[in-house]
């Protein structure tokens, strides 16, 4: 038997009781069958026999019946995964969350085209990037990526696997065949560069359907590329956080990008010229600083959101730089009664002109600096 198990691989393929010895001997050993047929691929080689003819055979002998000349020409023919009616099929994988249809797709090719067919919606889809891993998260499944002496560990929610790659190329081979499967729909995406990242600016498919994205990076222009694939109109909700405050000039890139100019709520981290807000006209809602390094008329700031038809509420943020009575200063601009003494909060009520609407404002003074958030009332 051994002597018969260690003929040449050809061999064994040009003879067929060679072969059956092979599996006979896999199935005398007990061994679970995937672990035998992937031992015996290694030996014999992986074109030798399909899976469902080996384990055909491999059941046969398990169970005592050693007749290697059985005819199998009167057997009724097996059926296979693809003989189920397409409904189905649809039905089965129509079942699944979205990432165990991910799985599926790639692990059983012939369900691929009807997997595919399904809408991919993740509610959340989270990638952050650091010196020594690449994490992601699809739902509320985990993975990671980390970086080893020689090579990386990958984590699934299922395996551990090890691997002599960089942790960068190996878990963006795992990733990236994930994003760019066909109608994939996300509801929030954030991604997280914490270092000046080997992440491919392709990484995403154009377009890539997102309806909130939150985008951290060293410096804005890290972002461009990755908000580009984002489909304007269908995103509604940008938040860009770079560790790095924005140039003036990388600031006027974002506003000239289709993806703002069709948002309906921004949160943008960078100083803010009044001039600036004329830019959010079209928003329901957003959320940014206002330079400090100039004064800064907070009438006209009042006057300018008054004239937005779409707007719902802000929030506006200025550093105490050049004066520590800030929230004093802010609420006689805003033509409110002024308490004397200490003052943690001013609430103003300002009626727009021509209209039955107002705008509520409540200046917070939180020490280094002053939020102001305006709310719309109707």
């Amino acid at each position: 038997m051994t002597e018969t198990i260690n003929e040449s691989s050809e061999v064994i393929k040009d003879n067929d009781r060679a072969m059956k010895t092979c599996i006979l001997y896999e199935a005398l050993k007990k061994k679970p069958i995937f672990s035998s047929y992937r031992r015996f691929c290694k030996l014999v080689g992986s074109d030798a026999i399909d899976y469902p003819d080996f384990e055909f055979w491999y059941y046969r002998f398990y169970h005592g019946q050693t007749d290697f000349d059985y005819d199998r020409s009167m057997d009724p023919v097996p059926k296979r995964i693809m003989d189920m009616p397409v409904s189905l099929m649809y039905k089965i994988t129509e079942n699944l969350d979205t990432v165990e249809r991910t799985y599926l797709r790639t692990m059983i090719k012939p369900l691929k085209d009807i997997a595919d067919s399904h809408p991919l919606f993740f509610d959340n889809i989270e990638i952050a990037v650091s010196h020594h891993s690449l994490e992601w998260t699809l739902n509320d499944k985990i993975f990671s990526c980390v970086k080893k002496e020689n090579g990386c560990t990958l984590h699934t929610p299922t395996k551990k696997i090890e691997s002599d790659d960089g942790f960068t190329k190996k878990g963006l081979d795992y990733l990236t065949r994930m994003l760019k499967m066909p109608n994939i729909q996300v509801h929030h995406f954030s991604l997280r560069l914490f270092r000046e990242s080997q992440i491919p600016e392709d990484l995403l498919p154009h377009p890539f359907h997102v309806k909130s994205v939150k985008l951290y990076a060293f410096n804005i222009n890290q972002t461009f590329p990755f908000l580009s694939a984002l489909n304007p109109g269908e995103l509604e909700s940008i938040n860009l956080e770079p560790c790095h405050t924005p140039e003036r000039d990388e600031i006027l890139r974002f506003f000239e990008t289709e993806q703002f100019k069709q948002a309906k709520h921004v949160e943008l981290k960078g100083y803010m010229e009044e001039n600036d807000l004329l830019k959010f006209s079209h928003l329901k809602s957003f959320k940014c600083e206002l330079t400090y390094l100039a004064p800064v008329d907070f009438q006209r700031i009042r006057d300018i959101v008054s004239i937005f038809k779409n707007f719902d509420s802000c929030e506006l943020k200025r550093y105490n730089s050049f004066d520590d009575f800030q929230i004093r200063t802010l609420g006689e601009a805003l033509e409110s009664e002024v308490p004397l003494g200490p003052l943690k909060t001013i609430k103003h009520l300002y009626q727009i002109p021509e209209s039955n609407e107002y705008l509520e404002f409540e200046i917070v003074d939180e020490e280094y600096y002053c939020i102001i958030k305006i709310l719309k009332i109707r």
